[in-house]
C-alpha cells in the first residue's frame, strides 16, 4: 500500500467512477483500476461493489475511506511541516488602518520577526472596507486589519475574524474647560472644534451618525488623516476627537489629554478584525501570522 494508490481511492470513493477519477489524477483508466485491485488485494476486502455500470462504495470501502482521508491528510502534514523552516525567505503584504499600523502591528511584526529571522513584510495603510475588499480579492494584500461596530462577511471570499474589542474615547486638552465638566452633554460640545480622521473611517463614521441623530452640528471642524498629528492638535487645545482609547492611553496617563465623559452616552465600542480570502493557502508563516495577531490584539 502506498500514498498513490490511497489518493487513487480517495478519488474514486469520492466520483464513483473510474473513468472520471482517471481524468482528475490524469492517468489512463486502466492504471486506476489496477492500483484499486492491488488495494483490495492487500487488504483482502472489495472496497467496490461494481453493480452494471454503477459503482457504490461497500461497508469496508465506507470504513477504509475515513481512515484513508486521515492518512492522507497526516501525510501532507508531515510533508509540509518537514519542508517548515524557520529560516524560509517569504513577503507578506499586510493593509489596515494607520491607528493599527501606528499602535498595534509594530507589536505583531515584532513577534514575527523573532520567529521568522528572514520574514519581509510590506504594511499598506487603508481606511475603507471596499478599498480592503478590493485588495484582499485581487492578491494585492494577504492580510487586512480592519476597525468597526461590526464588518459585514464581504460575500462568501472572504475569512473575516474577530480579534478585540476597543473602547472610544472623547478626549480634549485639559486647558479646554469642557474637560472640567464631570457629565458633559453633546449640546455642551455645539461650541468646540471637531477633529476628524479621513473620511471612511470606522470611528469618524460612529460619531458622524451620533451627532446627526442627535442634530448636533459642531461649530467648527478639522480633517487631519494623521492621527499623531491630530492628537497633538487636540493637546494644543484646537478641538476635541474621538479615538480608540488605545491610542491615547499614554497621553491620557500622562496628563496631557483628558477623557470628556458625557452623561447620556453609552460606552462606546469598536472591533478588531483581521481579514483574509478564503482562498488563500495558509502557509506555517501566513498561519504565524494570524496566531501572533491574535496574540497581540488581545
Amino acid at each position: 500500500m502506498d500514498i498513490k494508490q490511497l489518493s487513487t481511492f480517495q478519488v474514486a470513493s469520492e466520483t464513483l467512477n473510474f473513468t472520471k477519477s482517471a481524468e482528475i489524477l490524469n492517468y489512463a483508466q486502466s492504471s486506476v483500476t489496477s492500483q484499486i485491485k492491488s488495494l483490495e488485494a492487500e487488504l483482502g476486502v472489495n472496497l467496490f461493489d461494481r453493480l452494471g455500470n454503477k459503482l457504490v462504495l461497500t461497508s469496508f470501502g465506507e470504513k477504509f475511506k475515513s481512515y484513508s482521508d486521515t492518512i492522507i491528510s497526516q501525510y501532507h502534514s508531515a510533508i509540509e511541516e518537514i519542508h517548515f523552516d524557520k529560516n524560509m525567505k517569504s513577503t507578506i503584504t499586510v493593509g489596515a488602518t494607520e491607528s493599527q499600523c501606528t499602535y498595534k502591528l509594530p507589536e505583531v511584526l515584532k513577534e514575527l520577526k523573532m520567529l521568522f529571522p528572514n520574514i519581509g513584510v510590506i504594511v499598506k495603510p487603508l481606511h475603507k472596507f471596499s478599498e480592503i475588499q478590493a485588495q484582499l480579492h485581487s492578491g494585492e494584500i494577504d492580510f487586512a486589519f480592519m476597525l468597526g461596530e461590526e464588518i459585514e462577511r464581504g460575500g462568501d471570499n472572504l475569512e473575516i475574524s474577530k480579534l478585540a474589542s476597543e473602547r472610544l474615547v472623547l478626549v480634549a486638552s485639559p486647558d479646554n474647560t469642557i474637560s472640567q465638566i464631570t457629565n458633559a452633554n453633546l449640546q455642551d460640545l455645539t461650541e468646540e472644534t471637531i477633529i476628524l480622521t479621513e473620511k471612511g473611517c470606522s470611528y469618524r463614521n460612529l460619531l458622524e451618525r451620533t451627532l446627526s441623530s442627535k442634530k448636533i452640528n459642531f461649530h467648527a471642524t478639522f480633517e487631519i488623516t494623521n492621527i499623531e498629528t491630530l492628537k497633538n492638535c487636540v493637546k494644543t487645545n484646537l478641538g476635541i476627537a474621538l479615538l480608540p482609547y488605545g491610542v491615547v492611553k499614554q497621553e491620557i496617563e500622562k496628563g496631557e489629554l483628558k477623557m470628556v465623559r458625557l452623561a447620556e452616552e453609552k460606552n462606546r465600542e469598536i472591533y478588531h478584525f483581521i481579514s483574509w480570502h478564503k482562498d488563500k493557502k495558509l502557509t506555517p508563516i501566513l498561519n504565524s501570522f494570524i496566531s501572533v495577531s491574535e496574540r497581540v490584539f488581545l
